[in-house]
């Protein structure tokens, strides 16, 4: 017998608001979707796709991400979109040295653009 479809398992009202929050996420409309996903999110704490898209959103609106959270998604699918949401919060670097693996992140929320990672030395320029 062929498994079911993970939709099959959710409830009307989660697959209703996971098409609605990547509905805005396809229409750039970033400030709603993470407003939508941050609701979304006080019904369904420990939904993978709103986790993700929720993290997606942030970084676009220069919110904190919730590192933890995304990092501890183990769902082989999910690491291409994790690592486009580090990269899109300038935080790719977690990902990419294993920094995540040392860091003391349980309930952190770090800045989507972090000041030190763009800036350029003010001081030696002309």
């Amino acid at each position: 017998m062929r498994p079911k479809h993970r939709r099959a398992r959710m409830s009307a009202d989660l697959v209703i608001a996971i098409g609605l929050v990547w509905g805005h996420l396809s229409a750039r409309q970033f400030e709603e979707a993470f407003l939508l996903a941050q609701g979304c999110l006080r019904v369904w704490p420990d939904e993978r796709n709103l986790l993700l898209m929720h993290a997606y959103a942030a970084a676009e609106v220069l919110e904190p991400i919730h590192v933890d959270k995304l990092l501890a998604i183990k769902d082989p699918e999910c690491q291409e979109w994790i690592r486009l949401v580090l990269r899109r919060a300038g935080l790719d670097f977690l990902k990419q040295s294993g920094e995540h693996e040392n860091m003391q992140v349980s309930g952190t929320m770090l800045p989507a653009a972090p000041a030190e990672r763009g800036a350029t030395n003010q001081e030696n320029t002309p």
